[in-house]
């Protein structure tokens, strides 16, 4: 019997987290059904060199980076005497982080015409990998994708750009050419700045108000037509290049959309605030009042921001600013629900690589590994069971989504469960237009208790902030997922807009889920599971009581199709022993094992992936 000391004794051997392309089954199972044969052959070399790299040293030295040297305002926002300065300074880590993002071109990806709808769930995929190694700056991603969306329907569209000036044409073209670049240096960021003190996601109270000031003394394709004021209650990407942005023109009128630089060409190559600086710009009649304090998300600048003669171009009609700031809010949502699977993936590689090492006692002096440990391993099943279900619907929506971009696409040669999952061409688009509220409220919703799960699964371990092996961090994330329930709106707010949509006179949204469920299930087994009496039963309640009826229980109603949903997904995609088990499970709501051997072994398959031979059910 030898003491131990801090030097001596015994010390646990470092998990080794593995590329999550190879050792995630759910993510193999989503990549191989929600894109073609033909895009994941192509893909598959490039996604998994990305699963590989997003993993390096140098990765997780810039995440350190990025937490220990939060972003600040130079001199506290004011000058020596006493001026406004709005300099917003970021770490290296951070930047760096942000250059990589831009680099592999992650929303790129999502405007490749040659992948059709494939492009959608490929630039989500490719999302899922980064999402734990990032640090935060798929947030700037996510509005800078809801942007491009923005400008592209303005852009493509003729009914939109019929109605655009020739600067407008010139300037938005710019933006997003810049907005789905993976070049350096041209590549752009965007915000979105919405929220204000009177109302958060309620914005009818806005404050900001815009006046046309046409400026005849300088070109307009450097600075918009519109005077924007204001004040913005909280703006991520703060260091983005452009922003998005709601404000009132007139007050008998709804809110207009803007979008606007954050900085503008300056001869003097001095900011707003005086400063010299060397790219020639000035900032545009913005500065930060305050960084915000966050629970996580800290890598993250959020701020309060002070608009003062900001320029900007209007986009779309006047007074419909609602109608246009929807479509980025789509892009963000479905953006929400990924984060929070990349979230929970990481959490999950890491709880899997943490039991493969550790050992517990097992009686009589024996030691047994936790991936042996039939307790344990229900755990992790029951956990990667929820993730399953969880990932389909929200890759699914990005599919939904693409189709909805795409409706031109010839999907008759796709495989035939991935045909069950494919909608009409009609029916996409009255289709996102709820699942990306449902996904959003749904998924992220339940990433938060499994990221805590993940952490537990790891002991006390997981609860320290291990910045020295920034790897195992699963404290960093669970506290970044905390946010993933409120931004973009919260579970009540989507919930809201949810029932909104389905009761929009008008509305073809229920008529498109009725289409796809009954397309999703073919009956070809017993068990008592009926999705098509249960959605007949909710569809009904639906259509016969009003709004106001509805709406205390939107909750509820969200929660019955988004569960409904998860298991026509997973009955879809049953097609071996281990993906039936985990949708019986699914259905049943109960781990269904009798026999601790057997059960230890169906339970590792579902975990790990390996084969497990049981019969069908």
């Amino acid at each position: 019997m030898e003491p131990a000391s801090a030097d001596t004794g015994f010390f646990q051997s470092p998990p080794v987290l593995n590329n999550q392309f190879d050792d995630d089954t759910v993510f193999q199972r989503c990549y191989n059904l929600f894109l073609s044969p033909e895009v994941a052959a192509q893909w598959r070399d490039e996604v998994k060199t990305l699963g590989k790299d997003v993993l390096s040293d140098q990765v997780f030295s810039w995440v350190r980076d990025a937490e220990r040297n939060k972003p600040y305002v130079s001199g506290s926002g004011r000058g020596a005497f006493g001026e406004h300065r709005g300099e917003l300074v970021t770490g290296e880590g951070w930047r760096s982080l942000q250059n990589f993002g831009l680099s592999r071109g992650f929303v790129g990806v999502g405007y490749d015409k040659n992948l059709g709808p494939f492009a959608r769930p490929l630039e989500f995929l490719r999302l899922h990998l980064w999402e734990g190694s990032c640090a935060n700056v798929t947030c700037p991603s996510a509005m800078q994708d809801g942007a491009a969306r923005l400008l592209q329907l303005h852009l493509t569209v003729p009914d939109l750009t019929n109605k655009l000036t020739t600067a407008q044409r010139m300037v938005f073209g710019d933006a997003f050419a810049r907005l789905t670049s993976s070049t350096l240096g041209y590549a752009w960021t965007s915000g979105q700045w919405m929220t204000e003190r009177s109302g958060g996601s309620d914005v009818s109270q806005t404050e900001t108000v815009a006046t046309y000031q046409p400026n005849e003394d300088v070109s307009p394709a450097t600075q918009g037509p519109w005077s924007i004021s204001g004040f913005k209650w909280f703006s991520s990407a703060t260091d983005a290049n452009m922003t998005v942005l709601l404000a009132r023109t007139r007050p008998d009128l709804g809110l207009s959309a803007f979008v606007a630089p954050l900085r503008l060409p300056d001869h003097n190559a001095t900011t707003l605030a005086g400063s010299p600086r060397a790219d020639g710009t000035r900032l545009n009649g913005v500065y930060i009042s305050r960084l915000k304090n966050k629970f996580g998300t800290q890598s993250l600048p959020t701020a309060e921001l002070v608009l003062k003669d900001m320029r900007g171009w209007m986009i779309g009609q006047e007074g419909r600013g609602i109608q246009e700031i929807s479509h980025v809010l789509t892009i963000t949502r479905v953006h929400s629900a990924v984060a929070a699977m990349g979230y929970v993936g990481r959490s999950l590689g890491i709880a899997r690589a943490f039991a493969r090492v550790r050992q517990i006692g097992a009686g009589k002096g024996q030691r047994v590994r936790l991936d042996q440990t039939p307790l344990h391993m229900a755990t992790l099943a029951k956990m990667t069971a929820e993730y399953s279900g969880l990932m389909r619907l929200t890759f699914w929506t990005s599919y939904i989504l693409g189709i909805s971009e795409h409706s031109e696409y010839d999907t008759a040669g796709l495989p035939d469960n991935l045909q069950a999952l494919t909608p009409a061409s009609q029916h996409a688009l009255p289709l996102i237009r709820v699942l990306a509220q449902l996904t959003k409220a749904y998924v992220c919703k339940a990433a938060v208790p499994l990221v805590f799960s993940c952490m537990e699964a790891v002991g006390g371990v997981g609860y320290l902030w291990n910045e020295e092996q920034e790897y195992l961090n699963i404290s960093r994330i669970f506290r970044d997922c905390c946010v993933l329930p409120i931004w973009e709106g919260t579970t009540d707010v989507l919930s809201t807009d949810f029932v909104r949509a389905l009761k929009h006179p008008g509305s073809q949204s229920l008529d498109a889920l009725d289409h796809i469920i009954g397309k999703m299930y073919k009956p070809n087994q017993k068990h008592d599971w009926d999705p098509i009496n249960r959605w007949n039963a909710l569809r009904n309640r639906i259509s016969s009581q009003d709004q106001a009826t509805l709406m205390p229980h939107a909750r509820e109603i969200l929660w019955e199709v988004g569960d409904l949903l998860v298991g026509l997904l997973l009955y879809v995609d049953a097609r071996d022993a281990t993906a039936q088990e985990v949708f019986a499970r699914f259905i049943e709501a109960k781990f269904r094992g009798t026999n601790t051997r057997h059960d230890l072994l169906v339970n590792q398959s579902i975990v790990y992936g390996e084969k497990w031979e049981g019969s069908k059910l």
